[in-house]
């Protein structure tokens, strides 16, 4: 396995070769050699003490780091025993310097097969585990951008074979990929890890790739943690199509986890939602939010816990009490069995199941099902309390092997121990006093040392009264050192005493420890349940909080929105008096609205809120309105902004008509569309002649409900055509004095005027360039080609000639087809047939020449 190897060696990990050249530059420390001359060898180190850090920063940057860990006690004689105890990468490490309590830290593994993948996802950190399948990389990447994994392991051949594979996974630059030389049968490892004869109890068998994924990336966790994984107790499925598929773009767009800018929690949908007390509670959040709930069931099902927690303050109130003495369970029991965990993680597991009986009776008497479901399932373990009770010291020691870990009367055995090793060291004192007055030396210390073990001490000046039967240790500048049979005798006694009680309570923790993990299931399932109840109590802050309103959902194919807000604006400082807004979509009259609107008058908040809207509904939340009822939607889809991908070598407008793309080969009625702009990254002419194009065939194929703000007011013609299309405009006025003022009110009718000038004027252009502008404008503004659209309109539709090259992969609906003239001129024939993209400046030029002359003698 490709990894620095971390050597013990008394109180360091030293590193050698190329592991140390690497290590030293990663980690910013000293490289050193080992021998001289033409044999000397690289070598680095660290304190092990401080493992933690440095492993972090080398993971960090990617990094595999392999711990070859001392077994022996380095103090006997002999050669002391190592092994490889463990290897820790990006997406097995439990370093809480590094791990986000509220985030997973998943690691996959891809099975390709032609155009399907299996893949499989583990978090070592909490045990879950689950498979499914995927048709195209194009369905991959999406799943990959919501689960942003920290590693990717694929098998060594499946990667020799699949080149573009690789490829592909190196354009997520979060993702570290590992290849895994594995000879193991994936299938088999499973049937043994989860000690079955088959998977069908699991409901897997229908993902044959999902399996094998599965297989290779538990042999791989087993490769890497050297121990048996009791904590992934089961593995499950899930299908892409029982939820709503949020692809990347609507993800970021919308800024459901992070903002677009920065990258930050804080201004995110998720920053405003997420109240949740537990850890378990944070990272179920997350999941909820980019898996938002197809099944209006499931939906009213969350949606009466919330009302019920709304309704009854004192529970609520009791229920965020009991939550905050509750720590991340699954991580507690998945460090104890993979060897991370401590005395004091046992603890945490007592106090957390101690809450268990509390939410129980807290429950009782629940009208919302969630609830009462809830109640039921919750375990309560009394023997796991009672055995950590009575074993495990409430304040034990972090580290484990140096006693301070196991109470009083839970081991005879070492309660004799103890009773010695206290005596002695009283007698100790005992001695010390004796000896002084015997000696009559008051300055006599008995002392103790690792090296020389217990002595006692005299100065110089009093050597004269030291008594015969003394015997000489060691000399100092200012003093002597002596033992005594009597103190020999104690000290053989207390020492022995107290490393076997160090031996002693580090083998009855294990024993503890053991004993817990037949648990594991009893506390996973408490944590799962924890964690629903942690993000629907959340819900319930944030609607009391922001004052959100209960949405109805529907079959009918609308959203109708009273007094909508947007959840993350009207939070911001700057919006103390956020103006809400009415939506009325539906199929039947009005599927299609075209907003129209001067720049920064709200048109792109207003689109955005909508959608949030719509999809906090889908998760079981409250949403910011009056009132909402909002229906069964199967996908929300955003074409928001402009942003080039220079790394693809793709232009702004590419990057445009790709994401438009996407949204018309896969929306469909149920879906719910947002264009904010369109065609903006090419000329006037193209762009208003693809937002056409595209306004009409999302109303007459597609028919979802739709919302597309413009500056293209020409549009506003073509959508009054349409039978299910509705204008609307965002309100702004004129004042003398003040200029433009923004009214940010949604209301019925187009605008045909985009204030540009009078924005530009507030952005501070200077007034030169205003007052030229506004005679630029008035020479243009002379309705030619208004005029030319309602000439259009007359005529009627047309269609896209069969053999013109159809950006979508579909036959839209276009403007002004070149047909009505049926022009034949050879000039333009040959200009249809010019190749752009192969051809060369120079053979532009003369073709240019050709052309010309075409035209001429025509």
């Amino acid at each position: 396995m490709d990894a620095i190897l971390f050597f013990r060696l008394g109180d360091f990990y030293e590193m050698f070769g190329q592991d140390a050249i690497e290590a030293s530059k990663i980690l910013g420390i000293t490289l050193t050699a080992r021998n001289k001359g033409e044999n000397k060898i690289p070598m680095c180190g660290i304190p092990y003490h401080a493992a933690e850090t440095y492993i972090a920063k080398l993971t960090r940057a990617g990094r595999k780091v392999t711990i070859c860990e001392q077994l022996s006690d380095p103090n006997l004689p002999g050669i002391v025993d190592r092994d490889v105890v463990r290897t820790i990468t990006p997406g097995t490490t439990f370093n809480e310097n590094i791990l986000d309590n509220k985030t997973n830290n998943f690691l996959i593994s891809i099975f390709p097969k032609g155009d399907y993948f299996g893949l499989a996802i583990a978090d070592l950190t909490t045990g879950e585990f689950k498979v499914t399948e995927l048709n195209g990389l194009k369905n991959l990447k999406t799943e990959i951008i919501r689960l942003k994994p920290s590693e990717c392991v694929i098998r060594k051949d499946l990667i020799a074979e699949n080149g573009n594979l690789k490829n592909f996974l190196k354009e997520f630059e979060e993702m570290y990929l590992f290849e895994f030389e594995d000879f193991e049968d994936p299938y088999k490892s499973l049937l043994a890890h989860f000690k079955v004869k088959s998977m069908d109890g699991y409901g897997i068998e229908r993902w044959p790739f999902g399996i094998r994924a599965a297989g290779i990336l538990l042999n791989y966790l087993k490769n890497t943690q050297k121990n048996d994984l009791k904590h992934i107790t089961k593995i499950g499925s899930y299908s892409t199509g029982e939820a709503m598929l949020l692809d990347e773009s609507t993800i970021q767009n919308l800024e459901l986890i992070v903002t677009l800018r920065e990258a930050k929690k804080e201004g995110s949908l998720l920053g405003v939602i997420d109240k949740t007390i537990t850890s378990m509670g944070g990272r179920l959040m997350k999941k909820w939010l980019l898996r938002p709930l197809i099944q209006k069931e499931e939906i009213e099902a969350r949606l009466d816990v919330v009302e019920e927690l709304i309704k009854r303050p004192e529970r609520r109130i009791e229920l965020e009490q009991i939550l905050s003495r509750i720590l991340d369970m699954e991580r507690l029991v998945a460090r104890l069995s993979c060897e991370s965990g401590n005395a004091r993680d046992l603890i945490a597991v007592k106090n957390s199941m101690n809450a268990v009986p509390k939410l129980k009776r807290l429950l009782e008497g629940s009208v919302a099902e969630m609830l009462e479901y809830a109640r039921n399932d919750l375990i309560e373990n009394k023997s796991l309390v009672d055995l950590i009770e009575s074993a495990i010291l409430d304040e034990p020691k972090l580290a484990l092997k140096e006693g301070g870990i196991i109470k009083e009367g839970f081991y005879k055995e070492l309660d004799d121990l103890k009773k010695i090793s206290s005596e002695g060291k009283t007698f100790i004192q005992n001695l010390q006093e004796r000896e002084a007055k015997r000696t009559g030396i008051n300055s006599l210390k008995v002392r103790y040392n690792r090296v020389f073990g217990y002595y006692i001490e005299i100065s110089k000046s009093n050597l004269s009264f030291v008594p015969p039967d003394y015997i000489r240790k060691q000399t100092l500048a200012n003093a002597e050192r002596f033992i005594t049979p009597e103190l020999q005798e104690y000290e053989e006694k207390v020492l022995t005493a107290e490393e076997k009680i160090m031996d002693l309570e580090y083998k009855i923790f294990l024993e503890v420890k053991s004993q817990i993990l037949t648990y594991i299931e009893d506390i996973q399932k408490n944590a799962s349940i924890i964690a629903t109840l942690d993000v629907l109590q959340s819900y319930a802050n944030t609607a009391i909080k922001n004052r959100y309103a209960k949405p109805k959902i529907n079959n009918r194919f609308s959203i109708e929105i009273k007094g909508g807000r947007h959840p993350v604006v009207e939070q911001m400082t700057f919006s103390r008096s956020f103006v809400p807004n009415d939506t009325d979509l539906n199929c039947a009259k009005r599927q299609f609205m075209l907003i129209t609107g001067p720049n920064m008058s709200g048109k792109s908040t207003y689109l955005r809120q909508v959608a949030l809207i719509t999809l906090l509904a889908h998760i079981g939340s409250y949403v910011p309105a009056e009132s909402a009822d909002i229906c069964m939607t199967d996908r929300i889809f955003t074409r928001v902004g402009a942003s080039d991908n220079l790394t693809k070598g793709q232009s702004t407008f590419m990057v445009e008509m790709q994401e438009a793309a996407n949204i018309i080969n896969n929306a469909t009625e149920k879906s719910l569309i947002i264009l904010d702009e369109i065609g903006r990254g090419t000329s006037t002419y193209d762009g208003m002649s693809i937002a056409w194009a595209i306004c009409e065939y999302i109303h007459d194929k597609i028919k979802a409900k739709t919302l597309f703000a413009t500056h293209y007011h020409e549009l506003i013609s073509v959508v009054e055509r349409l039978e299910r299309g509705v204008n609307y405009h965002v309100t702004a006025k004129e004042d003398a004095e003040k200029g433009i003022i923004f009214l940010y009110k949604i209301l019925e009718g187009g605008i045909d005027k985009s204030y540009g000038i009078e924005v530009g004027k507030l952005a501070g252009l200077p007034i030169e360039i205003i007052n030229k502008s506004k005679q630029i404008l008035e020479d243009l503004e002379e309705g030619i080609l208004e005029k030319s659209i309602q000439e259009h309109l007359k005529k009627g539709k047309t269609r896209v000639p069969q053999d013109q090259m159809n950006l979508f992969g579909i036959q839209s609906t276009t403007m002004a087809s070149r047909e009505h003239g049926k022009i034949t001129h050879p000039a333009l024939e040959a200009l249809k047939k010019i190749d752009i993209n192969s051809i060369t400046p120079l053979e532009a030029l003369k073709k240019l020449d050709e052309l010309k002359r075409q035209a001429v003698r025509k």
